[in-house]
């Protein structure tokens, strides 16, 4: 069990592929793909250009019009305003001359502008326009009560951006439209923030090859026939946070590529994270869908009685399995007509799940089920879970111990909602002195919990979305729970950190791994290069402090930590330059070279060695950190593949090998 079958999964293609695009803008399709009908198409640059050299005098014309392109004063962002009340023959540039129309609106603005909506009902809108990096057309909401009520003219959804980029759409109320209450395609750089979207035909919420669109503060609720949320196609770098979604037919949220469309059929690198979704999937589906999802942190929800899956990583769609995924510190728990807490199939490798709170009260479905193509890099411990599992989709259930023996959370254990909650079914923080208070790992935790409260409190990581805080810290007194209060309580090299000892990062403090490349292979082969240029007074001295090498998961478990120990392996090649040779240790080769002269701080350095056969990290999130010397700072770390919105330097999975650079 676990994502909807085919014939209860989502219509395929909200969106045409790119190549056909162009087709698209003259038609309007029933499943959501774009019209575009009355797009404007600008006149190719080169269609203006003489065919010929141009003369003195067109020579001077355009040397006057550049002058004028260059002392122009640039555009001024403009604040629109419409109104129940107002005229769509005014200026629109004040409450006193507002428009009366959103269509009106959605034909006037520019990158920067503004429109602010009073309280009222209006009919929905269609927006073709685009903002700028840093200048995004917004459309705001002002009151609590603006309301779209009827479709807008061009697609049955309430307000649909078609091709439109860098917009934000803030506090709409849009319930029982046709199909979506918001619908963004062919763009990127959307921000939906704050709506409430409830009773739709379709979706609350659609996006179709939309890069780096944000979803936060919604309601989306009762959507008929299909999802609350749903991230459909190709899309890099969504987020979705803080949103509630509840008592959708399917999924709460539905993240899909789908390769059949065009594209690479991937979402990659999404942000789920500190969304309460609950009473969905009635016709199937899971309270957090990923197909062809690929690097996505999954993290701080809240998923109960929802009456399908809890989260599914898998592929029917995408372009490839859903791997390298990060589900880490949510609750679920499922209703009991439910499926499995968390569903991994379809060869989706290389997933995380860690700091989890997985109960079910179904009657023989439990926590986990991952089939066996997906079970290589599973890293599942630390949970608190209900003692069932299976690896073949429920044909036959295991208890944790059966489990455990696959190599499986180690640290987790079996608990019950009385013995984890204050309130179960309402009220999902922890009881005090529970079993998952401090039981977590400190590996990938988010720092702060659901609540945006602190995380870690006392003397460890909570299970779960929540973390237990304890009233008395932070008042100088060591009250019961608390480990510390001061640093000084803590042993040497920790400081207190929400009244619990914490070691500092292992590279706090230093610098960027810079061109960087790092290979890894299962049969403990490494080799890494790069630069970093370190605080001043940290110059490098390999042969007194030697070379260190870490490399960690996504979840901060280490994978490789070797050194080039100081002393004898060292020779100095002239100034600055060092080499390290040890054909007996399993750093075999290294070299550090000091290039303060051409630019200060700057250090070179490469490892290469054999270190016994390691388990190779999936590629997501992999950390490696050099470190140089014992005085803070020398050192130099970088994430690979990290979360958004960090530089991409990227991992790739070969044959029993890993490659980065």
């Amino acid at each position: 069990m676990g994502p909807p079958s085919r014939r209860a999964r989502l219509p395929r293609g909200p969106v045409p592929p790119r190549a056909s695009r162009a087709a698209a803008a003259r038609r309007q399709s029933r499943d959501g793909s774009p019209r575009g009908s009355r797009r404007r198409v600008e006149a190719p640059i080169h269609g203006s250009m003489p065919s010929r050299a141009p003369g003195p005098r067109a020579r001077a014309v355009a040397a006057l019009l550049l002058g004028i392109l260059f002392v122009a004063p640039p555009l001024r962002a403009l604040d629109y305003y419409v109104a129940p009340g107002g005229s769509d023959a005014a200026d629109g540039l004040s409450p006193g001359s507002a428009w009366a129309t959103l269509v009106h609106a959605a034909a006037q603005v520019g990158p920067g502008d503004t429109v602010h909506v009073a309280d009222g009902d209006y009919q929905g809108f269609q927006l073709e326009t685009s903002g700028a990096p840093g200048s995004p057309i917004r459309f705001v909401a002002e009151g609590p009560d603006v309301r779209i009520v009827e479709d807008n003219p061009e697609t049955p959804d309430g307000i649909n951006l078609e091709g439109a980029s860098h917009v934000e759409i803030d506090g709409f109320v849009v319930d029982g439209r046709t199909r979506a209450g918001i619908r963004a395609v062919l763009g990127s750089h959307v921000t939906v923030r704050g709506c409430r979207l409830g009773y739709n035909g379709r979706w609350g919420i659609l996006t179709g090859f939309v890069d780096d669109f944000t979803a936060e503060g919604n309601e989306a609720h009762h959507s008929q026939i299909e999802h609350g949320i749903y991230v459909s196609n190709s899309a890099d770098r969504p987020v979705v946070r803080g949103n509630h979604l509840h008592d959708n037919h399917a999924n709460g949220l539905h993240m899909n590529g789908d390769a059949s469309l065009g594209g690479d059929g991937l979402v990659e690198d999404a942000l789920v994270e500190g969304n309460v979704i609950h009473g969905n999937g009635a016709g199937g589906g899971s309270g957090i869908n990923l197909d062809g999802g690929v690097r996505a942190r999954i993290r701080n929800n809240l998923l109960y009685d929802n009456h399908a899956s809890g989260i599914s990583l898998y592929r029917i769609d995408g372009g490839a399995p859903s791997t390298d995924n990060v589900v880490v510190n949510n609750t679920v728990v499922n209703a009991a007509d439910g499926r499995w807490c968390v569903n991994i199939r379809d060869g989706s490798t290389g997933n995380t799940v860690r700091n989890n709170v997985l109960y079910n009260l179904h009657a023989y479905r439990g926590a986990i089920s991952a089939d066996a193509d997906s079970l290589a890099g599973l890293d599942s411990d630390y949970n608190a879970v209900i003692g069932r599992f299976t690896t073949d989709a429920g044909d036959s259930v295991m208890d944790l111990a059966a489990w455990q023996a696959l190599g499986h959370d180690l640290h987790s254990f079996v608990a019950t909602p009385a013995e984890l909650f204050l309130v179960p079914g309402s009220d999902f923080h922890l009881a005090p002195g529970g079993p998952a208070v401090d039981a977590g790992s400190a590996a990938g935790a988010p720092p702060a919990d659901l609540d945006g409260a602190p995380r870690p409190v006392g003397a460890g990581v909570d299970v779960g979305a929540y973390e237990l805080q304890l009233p008395g810290c932070g008042d100088g007194d060591l009250d019961p729970g608390e480990v510390c209060e001061e640093d000084a309580q803590c042993a040497e090299g920790e400081s207190c950190l929400g009244c619990g000892c914490v070691a500092p990062p292992l590279c706090a403090g230093g610098a960027t791994l810079a061109k960087a490349r790092l290979s890894l292979r299962a049969d403990g082969r490494f080799r890494l290069t790069g630069r970093a240029v370190l605080p001043a007074g940290t110059p490098p001295a390999p042969d007194v402090d030697g070379l260190r090498l870490v490399v960690e998961d996504a979840g901060g478990e280490v994978v490789l930590d070797l050194a080039a120990a100081p002393g004898a392996g060292w020779r100095a090649q002239g100034a600055g330059r060092w080499s390290f040779r040890d054909e007996a240790g399993p750093v075999r080769r290294a070299a550090v070279r000091d290039r303060s002269a051409k630019v200060p701080g700057l250090v070179t350095l490469s490892l290469r060695g054999e270190a016994g056969a390691l388990a190779l990290p999936a590629p997501g999130g992999v950390v490696s950190t050099v470190i140089l010397g014992s005085t803070p700072g020398a050192c130099a770390a970088l994430e690979w593949n990290p979360p958004p919105p960090a530089p991409r330097p990227r991992c790739h999975e070969k044959p029993d090998a890993l490659s980065c650079r």
